[in-house]
Order: structure tokens, then sequence, then C-alpha cells
């Protein structure tokens, strides 16, 4: 598979529909423009006699990427159509970049040179958050069991399914360039009441007022655009949230989370998982 670009660039639509940018799938494109800057809009005040402007705010704005390229091999009339059929205006997308991706939308579909072989073209997409994530998350467990079990499998081999994990404190490391979402879900082995985690180290919390029964798995889950809580018990249970509750990122580093309960504390399982996030994109 012959790929001019030291990544792999794909994007794919909303309904799961891909076009690969590499030799062998008949696209080769150039360095897509702005996958790496990202354009920041300052606020400037000045005041008398002042020498140079005072910061007030600013504002990370969406990253718009363009997109060039070349059809090459035995089916570019063929991938003409195929590509329009991908990257269409009424269809959101996500444009990867090897393991780390973009959401998008298409602001000027394909144009296409009329030439049977070598046409170029291209195409623009806007992704309103800027930033890159990484397509697979990572996951840590605060309390509770942690996971062991992993493929591949040496049958030979001694193995442990899981540990069980009682500590005060716990470190989540997030290795990313950039503060993140996450999804904190919680389990119940027993009954408890006012689920909790904590950063030890900024004080900042965020706490569940509502009682867990036996068995029950609270799922916490924080975006860029909202947070989400959801009870297997309750169904949607957002209304239990502590108004006071802040700690929505997790640090780019460390992060030493607590878990705490009223009561029960000790039957509460914490799984933390994020993904992480980077400014841009170099080949």
């Amino acid at each position: 598979m012959y790929n001019n670009l030291s990544k792999l660039f794909r994007y794919v639509n909303e309904n799961g529909d891909q076009i690969i940018f590499n030799y062998s799938d008949g696209f080769l494109i150039n360095k897509p423009n702005g996958i790496d800057t990202v354009s920041i809009s300052l606020s400037q005040a000045n005041g008398i006699n002042q020498v140079g402007a005072t910061i007030q705010s600013k504002n990370i704005q969406p990253r718009p990427v363009t997109i060039n390229g070349y059809l090459v091999g035995e089916q570019q009339a063929k991938n003409k159509d195929r590509i329009m059929s991908v990257i269409r205006p009424d269809l959101s997308g996500r444009l990867y970049a090897d393991d780390y991706y973009l959401e998008v939308h298409p602001t000027s579909t394909p144009v296409i040179e009329p030439k049977k072989e070598l046409a170029r073209f291209q195409f623009s997409l806007l992704a309103p958050y800027p930033y890159w994530m990484k397509d697979d998350s990572v996951s840590q467990a605060l309390s509770g069991v942690d996971k062991k079990f992993k493929f591949p499998w040496k049958i030979c081999a001694n193995y442990r399914f899981g540990a069980y994990i009682e500590t005060q404190f716990m470190n989540v490391q997030n290795r990313g360039q950039l503060p993140v979402p996450f999804t904190a879900t919680m389990f119940a082995r027993g009954p408890l009441s006012n689920p909790k985690i904590s950063n030890a180290e900024t004080g900042q919390f965020i706490q569940i007022n509502k009682n867990m029964v036996t068995g029950e798995r609270l799922v916490l889950e924080i975006t860029h655009e909202r947070t989400y809580l959801t009870s297997s018990v309750d169904g949607d249970c957002r209304g239990a949230l502590s108004l006071n509750s802040n700690l929505i990122r997790l640090d780019v580093g460390d992060n030493v989370l607590k878990t705490e309960a009223t009561e029960g504390r000790t039957y509460l399982q914490v799984d933390i998982s994020f993904a992480t996030e980077i400014v841009g994109i170099t080949l």
C-alpha cells in the first residue's frame, strides 16, 4: 500500500462510507491545508498612554481544512463518482490522520477536473471543534475491579481476570496536549449514597446526589457540548448532578483523583475513560 505522506488520511461520512487517500485506493493527496495550525481571535484593549495592548479574551476558531489531490490507478472514472457520493453536503463526517480525527462538515464538495487520467480534485471541510481527538480511549479504574485479562492470551502463562483496587487516591495521566472531557462509570457492589469524584490537587469535584442500589450502574458522560447522566435503574437522571460540580476536564499530565460517598464508599467501583487530544497534525 503506497502512501506518499507519513500519515494515512481517510474521510468517513456519518453513514460509514469512506474514502482512503492512498495509491491503492486510487487517491493521492498533497499535505491537507489546515491540519497543523489553528487560528486564535484576540480581544484587545488599549489604555491612555499604554504601550502595546491588553488581551481581554481569546477565542479558538473552527478549523478549516482543504484537501487537494489526484485520481490515480485503474478505477479513475469510477472513483470520480465515488468521491462525490461519499463527501456529500448533507452528511457530516470524520477526517482521520492515522488514529486521530476531526469531526467535520463539508463546506465545499469535490470539484474534479474533466480529465480521463490524473484528474485533480479539491474539497473543503470545517471542524467546529478544532482539536484532533484520538480514536481509541484510555481507561483506568479508580476503585473496584481493575481488568487484567487481555489478548493475545498465552495459555501456558499465569493470568488473572482482574484485581480488586481499594486506594485513597489514583493518578490518571492525560498524555495529550489539551485538557479533555471524560466518562465516569460508577457501579454499586452494594448500597451506597451520593457518589463523588474529587481532584485531590485542585479541589474540583463532581457529585451525584442519589442513592444507588446494589448492581446499579451510573454513566456520567461529559462531552464538549453537554453532560449526560444515565442510571441503569432510573434512566436519565441529570437532575441528580450537584450544581456545584466543577470537575469537567482532565488536565494535561497528572490528575490525582479519589472516590467518595456519604455511605457505602467501599461498595463504589469507578472507571474513568477519555480520549487524548492534540492541537495539530504534523507530517
